[in-house]
């Protein structure tokens, strides 16, 4: 029987993030408690700031931040639009704080369980609302499809639900397995990836691939074991979802979509990629023409007529030439440093891949840590270059990203310590 004793000894600082992660589908509502971390945060930085600033988690996630912030600044002399690229950093600073407020209120390994546990029971509603809206056309708040092609569930004329679920899906698993047990963490798996699958966002298929691959060649424990009715309930369950994802004509669409794509003709390609591959090709000459350090932060937008051919769909040409702007974003994470913040930008996010790949994996790895490994398996998928992407510096990603970090970060500094006392 699960117990729930742990509820009360949690306190209330997980409760900031699980809300926040609740918020998610409400657009700007999750600015509330993310800022609410944020105060608190730089009130603790500057209260015990001399017992913050040693610990390990705060240098391992200033790091990182660091690596991002960076170049970010130094592009700011060559912007595009200046006072745009400024506000968007000067909003990333909350962010910073909110990490610190996660990384010294959230410091034992119960209350990350029982965050962790909460973020899963929030993919698993998430997973069933959505299969409502698949099966009668309206979730359980009546909300529509964001189209006939994309189930979008609770996030209703967002679509990106799929995307949304793969930061957290890592931990959530462990969470369940270990809270409840290994029939929850299956049940929760194959929810959450049917979800993704009938979501239709190719790119939340990609980064779902990419976490497989990293669990069995970085995160499988050297000791896993399948018991032989745990296997066969696994794959009864995974046929079960087969046949479900593939009957649903969401996912048929966007498979044909991207199967045209290999025919390999420019035009095909194209549309199996949703018409990225001018966005693309604009971003290139985009920082050919600014390699150093690129055109702005967030200033993709407003360089983009500059760079766009003349026949390009996201340029309105019936618009006056100084109230045209292009697609927002570069839609692929390495062009979007190369554009935005030139080979400086490349530099700072191959350091940040470094750190996670080569600092922190080897810890998470050593501390047979499922929560950590669980957050820093979501974020290599999440950051993985072969894949199309939201724009790293856009405030609901933004906050999606430093949440995940900062909660990596906090667990592997518990285990740390927990190492280092036992």
């Amino acid at each position: 029987m699960v117990s729930f004793k742990f509820l009360k000894s949690a306190g209330w600082a997980p409760w900031l993030p699980l809300l926040a992660v609740i918020s998610l589908p409400f657009g700007r509502s999750v600015e509330l408690f993310v800022l609410i971390m944020a105060v608190i945060g730089l009130y603790d930085l500057i209260k015990n700031h001399q017992n913050i600033r040693q610990s390990f988690g705060l240098k391992a996630f200033t790091i990182v931040f660091i690596c991002f912030m960076a170049p970010a600044l130094l592009s700011l002399p060559d912007a595009f639009d200046l006072r745009y690229s400024s506000t968007s950093l000067i909003g990333m600073i909350r962010f910073y704080f909110c990490g610190v407020f996660i990384i010294n209120r959230i410091t034992n390994y119960n209350t990350h369980l029982w965050l962790a546990t909460g973020i899963g029971c929030v993919l698993a509603f998430w997973g069933v609302d959505a299969w409502l809206q698949q099966l009668a056309g309206h979730d359980v708040f009546g909300l529509p499809p964001f189209s006939s092609g994309r189930i979008s569930g609770i996030f209703s004329d967002n679509a990106e639900l799929g995307l949304m679920i793969i930061p957290f899906l890592g931990v959530a698993i462990a969470a369940f397995k270990e809270r409840i047990n290994v029939y929850a963490s299956v049940i929760l798996a194959l929810l959450s990836v049917s979800v993704i699958l009938i979501s239709g966002d190719r790119s939340g298929w990609v980064s779902l691939f990419a976490i497989a691959v990293f669990w069995i060649l970085l995160f499988r424990p050297k000791n896993f074991k399948f018991s032989r009715n745990n296997f066969l309930i696994s794959i009864s369950g995974i046929v079960l979802m087969a046949v479900a994802v593939f009957n649903t004509p969401q996912f048929q669409a966007r498979l044909d979509r991207s199967l045209i794509g290999l025919s390999g003709n420019y035009e095909s390609v194209n549309t199996a990629s949703s018409f990225r591959l001018p966005i693309w090709n604009t971003a290139l000459r985009m920082f050919a023409d600014n390699p150093v350090n690129g055109v702005g932060v967030r200033g993709f937008r407003y360089a983009y007529p500059d760079y766009a051919l003349s026949d390009d769909i996201f340029v309105d040409k019936s618009l006056p030439k100084d109230e045209q702007v292009g697609a927002y974003q570069a839609h692929q994470i390495v062009l979007e440093f190369l554009a935005e913040m030139g080979i400086i930008g490349l530099i700072g996010f191959m350091a940040a891949m470094w750190v996670l790949f080569v600092k922190w994996y080897p810890i998470v790895r050593s501390q047979q840590s499922a929560l950590a490994s669980g957050y820093l398996i979501s974020l290599m998928a999440i950051f993985f270059p072969i894949n199309s992407h939201l724009s790293s510096f856009s405030s609901s990603w933004a906050q999606v990203i430093w949440l995940l970090v900062a909660l990596c970060v906090s667990a592997m500094a518990i285990e740390k310590r927990d190492c280092s006392d036992s």
